[in-house]
């Protein structure tokens, strides 16, 4: 995995004030079969690396969360079905605020050599995972469907050397 060229950002739209999440680290692992395909895939991340870029609203985001009680979150990924050209359908198993819910969504997979690029959106039902509605200013709404953005990069060495 290469690190510096990976990235998972988090969209909330709300009545005033939508905004952008980013973790700033997470642990994600990609493996890779012989023929070349995406085989698994794991996502873990603590849910006090996400960051907004406003320290007031990353504490009300925590604590909405619930960070304390459920510090983190987890996808495995149990199946990639492939669709036209570099693009697959997604299958997997998301944890958040303890709960686990079997979710699915488009994947784009290219690959140069032993080089990959996975990036995909996922749209997650916050309400599916036991969370409260998003209230600002105990008025405002934020859409409890949230947006979730990935780009995961890297490289196979074996296949690499393999196929040129």
């Amino acid at each position: 995995i290469d690190y510096a060229q990976c990235r998972v950002v988090v969209v909330v739209k709300a009545t005033v004030d939508s905004f952008v999440g980013r973790l700033n680290a997470f642990e994600p692992v990609v493996t890779i079969g012989d023929d070349g395909a995406v085989k698994s895939a794991r996502l873990a991340f603590h849910f006090r690396d996400l960051a907004t870029g406003k320290d007031g609203r990353d504490k009300a985001m925590h604590k909405w969360q619930q960070t304390d009680k459920y510090p983190d979150g987890f996808f495995l990924l149990t199946s990639v079905a492939p669709t036209a050209g570099a693009n697959a359908t997604a299958f997997g198993r998301l944890t958040l605020h303890g709960v686990t819910r079997d979710i699915q969504f488009p994947i784009t997979i290219n690959r140069a050599g032993g080089r990959y690029a996975i990036e995909g959106d996922a749209t997650i039902d916050t309400r599916e995972f036991g969370l409260p509605g998003i209230r600002l200013l105990a008025v405002l709404m934020g859409d409890p469907g949230v947006l979730v953005r990935f780009h995961l990069q890297g490289a196979s060495p074996a296949l690499a050397a393999a196929r040129p």
